[in-house]
């Protein structure tokens, strides 16, 4: 059911002719008389009955009629219920989060956040997955948002989302058009790594231990506190890495490196949202953490 269509049906009804309608609701009388066709196709009935002048409500029309005034009340009543709500979720919100999702997936879940409750304050910390659970535990961040293994010790983590990792090369001639790479070729590659208390290598050094493979047995030359400069140092052709797709979305739109899939290797890592076991959440806290559950969070 269109709540238009109601409205529209109800404001024909009090204005008793289709042109002063017409003109309240801003739109042309053809118009107005396709909508109140498509409310009379729903209901099988006819609504009105036209005179010369103007129209009047069928029986099944005031049925219609009563039950639409009602309707719109409420939603109106609701709209104001979810104003006052969200003018009421105000204060400040630190959130913390990994670095793999606080530079590019996180601000634009803040952004859609703020669009919703306009009063509230985020202050957005990122850093290592380390350093934002310790940042957790000793009250410096209110919310994390966390790539990487579950997080432990006296945090609540709720899995909201999976991502996929990929191998990333330069887009040169010897690596444009592949889309696979095998373990045995990966082992020799020279390899750009993050550092220690990252969430990436925390999940890729645990699949490499799953698999037997130690981590002094990957060729590293490079080890790196950042995404960006991990993917400029491939993109320069010094080596390889691992990173999660969502970290990748430019430089796989401008053709700068491409993303190889590990043979017959799985690559994923959980995203979490994570706060203190014993922390008393306020009513900003919650709607945020609420608000990343959702699949229109829109990470981008």
């Amino acid at each position: 059911m269109n709540v238009n269509l109601l409205n529209t049906f109800v404001t024909i009804a009090e204005s008793g002719t289709l042109s002063k309608a017409a003109e309240k609701l801003f739109i042309s009388q053809p118009a107005l008389s396709q909508q109140i066709k498509q409310l009379e196709n729903y209901f099988s009935v006819q609504l009105f009955e036209r005179t010369n002048k103007g129209v009047s409500l069928t029986e099944a029309g005031r049925i219609v009629y009563e039950y639409s005034t009602k309707i719109l009340s409420l939603c109106k009543e609701l709209d104001e219920k979810m104003n006052a709500l969200r003018s009421s979720i105000s204060g400040i919100l630190t959130v913390g989060a990994t670095s793999a999702i606080g530079g590019y997936a996180v601000p634009c879940s803040i952004f859609i956040f703020k669009e919703k409750y306009p009063e509230a304050n985020i202050k957005l910390r990122v850093g290592n997955k380390r350093q934002v659970e310790e940042e957790l535990r000793n009250g410096q961040v209110d919310v994390a948002v966390i790539e990487g293994t579950r997080p432990r010790e006296e945090i609540t983590a709720e899995e909201i989302a999976t991502e996929e990792l990929f191998v990333i090369a330069p887009n040169n001639n010897r690596w444009s058009g592949k889309n696979t790479i095998t373990l045995e070729e990966f082992l020799k590659e020279p390899l750009i790594v993050r550092e220690q208390g990252s969430g990436t290598r925390e999940i890729v050094e645990g699949t490499f231990a799953a698999l037997g493979i130690k981590w002094s047995e990957l060729n590293i030359i490079m080890e790196l506190s950042s995404n960006d400069s991990i993917k400029a140092a491939v993109e320069a052709g010094h080596g390889i890495s691992i990173m999660p797709s969502i970290a990748l979305k430019k430089e796989v739109y401008n053709k700068t490196l491409v993303t190889l899939n590990l043979e017959g290797i799985n690559l994923q890592q959980k995203i979490y949202v994570a706060y203190k076991e014993d922390k008393i959440l306020n009513k900003l806290a919650k709607a945020f953490i609420h608000f990343m559950r959702l699949p229109s969070r829109g990470f981008c």
